[in-house]
C-alpha cells in the first residue's frame, strides 16, 4: 500500500562529499606516515603503492555507496519509516505527530533537479536529526507537512471532544513553516556592501590561523628534521623585516579566505517575518532555510566586536529552545548578521515588540567596580609576565606588553557592564571575552536567577548576577559582574515572584 522510495541519484554525490570531508584529513596523515615508514625501511615494494591508493579510495567511497544503495524511506499512514545499512542495519520510525521540525537544505547542484535535503527532528532528539533524507524531490517536504498537520488536526479534534468545555489552544511550538505562497509581513535583506563589510570585519581569520597551526603541528613530525632545520635557518637569515612581511602575507591570505567563505555563507541573506515565525534564508553553494517560531525564542543577543563597535555596527542572534536538526541551527541563530546599531534596535522592536528595552536607560556598574576588574585581570597576568621577564632578561621584558592588553581588556569590561529592567524584560550587558554582548530576555523565559559573591567581595559590598535560560539542548548563562548590593537586590526582586495580597 505504501511504496518504498529511494533517494535521488544526486544524493550519491552529496554523500561522497560528506564522506571525503569527514575522512580526508586522517587518511592523508596516515598515508604520509605509511609512505615515509615504507621509504625509510624499504619493506614496501613500489608496485604496491597504486593498490594502497585504490584501497584508500574505496575506503572513502564505501560508506557513501552503501548508504545510497540501501537507503529506503516510506511515507506511511501514521508515520515516516527510514531504513538503511548493510552490516549494521538501522530501521527508524517517526510518528507524524511527534515531528517537531522539518528543515530544508538545498545545495547549488540540487537546484537543477528540483530536489532538497530534509532534516526531521522530534522533541526528544539529542541535537541531531532523527532522520536525514539527503536528496528527495521538493514535493516530499510538502507531503510530510500535510501528513503531519493532518495527524495533529485529528489529535486536536480528539482532545476537543474529550474536554469540550476546556479551551484548548494549539501548542505554539507546533507552528509549522509558512506556506511558500504566503507573503511575509516584513522582509529584511543584506545588501552587497553590507555583506562585504560583514566579511571584512569578521574574526574568521583567527579561526583560519588556528587551523593552519593545527595542520602544521600534525605534519611537523612527518617531515624530515634536517629539512625543517634548514628551512628555519633560511628564514632566520632573511631577517626580522622579511619574516614580518611573510607573516603579514599569511594573515592577508587567511583574511581573504575568511571573506570569501563569509560571502558564500551569507549570500543573498533574507530575514522574513510571518504571523507566528521568522524565516532566515542564506547561502550560495548550499541554500539554507530556517524557520524560527516565536515560541522557541528564549532571548536575544546583541554582539559587538571591538572593530564593529568602533564602526557602530552590531549583529543579533536569537537564543532558541531545542535544536533544528544540526549545530548551525541549534541554540543561537543569527537573525541580523550586521546592521547599524540604531537601525538594528528599531528593527528589533518592530520584529519582536514584546521585548521592551531602552538602551539610554542602562544602569552602569559603580565606579568602584573598576578596581575589582583590574584586580581580576591584572593579578594573574602579572605573575605570568614576570616569569619570562626574569628568566629571559632583557628580551623577556617584552612579555610585559601583555599587561597593557590586559589593562585595556579590564577597562573595556568595566565600561561594558550594565543592566536594565522593564516590567517583563531584562537586559544584561557584559564583555566575556573580546566582543561586547547584550542579552535581552523575557521574564518568563528565565530558568533560574542567581546573586552571589565571594568572601573577598563582602567587604566591598559587590555582587555577581547571572541567570540561566534554555539554549539548544543546553543552557545559556548571561551575567554581570561587580554590581553593588542595591543594584543586585533590585534585579533579584524583579525576578522573584511577588506575593499575592
Amino acid at each position: 500500500m505504501f511504496e518504498e522510495r529511494r533517494l535521488h541519484p544526486i544524493a550519491l554525490i552529496k554523500e561522497i562529499i560528506v564522506s571525503v570531508r569527514q575522512s580526508i584529513i586522517p587518511i592523508i596523515v596516515g598515508v604520509f606516515s605509511l609512505f615515509r615508514a615504507a621509504t625509510d625501511q624499504g619493506w614496501l615494494p613500489i608496485w604496491s603503492y597504486p593498490l594502497i591508493i585504490l584501497f584508500l579510495i574505496i575506503l572513502i567511497l564505501a560508506p557513501a555507496l552503501i548508504k545510497y544503495a540501501t537507503f529506503r524511506y516510506t511515507l506511511e499512514e501514521d508515520g515516516l519509516r527510514v531504513r538503511y545499512g548493510l552490516i549494521f542495519r538501522k530501521n527508524i520510525y517517526i510518528p507524524y505527530e511527534r515531528i517537531q521540525t522539518i528543515q530544508q537544505k538545498q545545495w547549488f547542484f540540487f537546484m537543477p533537479f528540483n530536489v532538497t535535503q530534509i532534516l526531521i527532528e522530534t522533541a526528544g532528539g539529542s541535537g541531531k536529526p532523527e532522520a536525514d533524507l539527503s536528496a528527495v524531490p521538493v514535493q516530499v517536504a510538502k507531503e510530510l507537512k500535510d501528513l503531519r498537520d493532518g495527524k495533529k488536526a485529528v489529535q486536536e479534534s480528539e482532545q476537543l471532544s474529550a474536554v469540550a468545555e476546556t479551551d484548548i489552544h494549539k501548542n505554539p511550538l507546533d507552528v509549522e513553516a509558512p506556506d511558500p505562497d504566503e507573503l511575509p509581513d516584513k522582509t529584511v535583506t543584506l545588501r552587497t556592501k553590507e555583506l562585504i563589510l560583514m566579511a571584512v570585519t569578521s574574526s574568521g581569520v583567527f579561526g583560519g590561523l588556528i587551523i593552519v597551526l593545527a595542520f602544521s603541528s600534525q605534519f611537523q613530525d612527518l617531515l624530515p628534521k634536517d629539512w625543517l632545520e634548514s628551512q628555519f635557518e633560511q628564514i632566520w637569515k632573511m631577517g626580522l623585516i622579511i619574516v614580518t612581511i611573510l607573516v603579514v602575507v599569511l594573515l592577508l591570505i587567511l583574511w581573504g579566505i575568511s571573506i570569501v567563505a563569509t560571502l558564500f555563507k551569507y549570500f543573498q541573506f533574507k530575514l522574513m517575518k510571518y504571523e507566528h515565525q521568522l524565516v532566515v534564508e542564506k547561502g550560495l553553494l548550499q541554500r539554507n532555510r530556517t524557520t524560527l517560531n516565536f515560541s522557541r525564542i528564549q532571548g536575544l543577543v546583541i554582539i559587538e566586536s571591538p572593530l564593529r563597535q568602533w564602526l557602530g555596527l552590531v549583529g543579533i542572534k536569537a537564543i532558541t529552545a531545542g535544536s533544528s536538526g544540526d549545530d548551525e541551527h541549534s541554540g543561537d541563530i543569527l537573525i541580523i548578521p550586521i546592521m547599524k546599531k540604531t537601525a538594528a534596535y528599531a528593527l528589533l522592536q518592530e520584529l519582536l515588540p514584546d521585548y521592551h528595552f531602552d538602551m539610554t536607560a542602562i544602569e552602569r556598574a559603580p565606579k568602584t567596580s573598576l578596581r575589582h576588574f583590574l584586580q581580576l585581570y591584572l593579578g594573574w597576568t602579572l605573575v605570568l609576565c614576570l616569569i619570562p621577564a626574569i628568566l629571559f632578561f632583557p628580551l623577556g621584558l617584552a612579555a610585559l606588553l601583555l599587561l597593557l592588553l590586559v589593562l585595556w581588556k579590564a577597562v573595556l569590561s568595566y565600561r561594558a557592564t550594565g543592566f536594565m529592567i522593564s516590567e517583563r524584560t531584562i537586559l544584561l550587558q557584559a564583555r566575556p571575552l573580546f566582543s561586547k554582548t547584550t542579552h535581552l530576555v523575557r521574564k518568563e523565559r528565565v530558568q533560574s536567577f542567581q546573586v552571589h559573591r565571594s568572601i573577598w567581595m563582602r567587604r566591598s559590598k559587590t555582587c555577581h548576577v547571572n541567570m540561566a535560560l534554555k539554549s539548544g539542548n543546553g543552557s545559556a548563562r548571561p551575567f554581570v559582574r561587580y554590581l553593588n548590593e542595591e543594584q543586585a537586590q533590585s534585579l533579584y526582586e524583579w525576578y522573584r515572584p511577588q506575593k499575592r495580597k
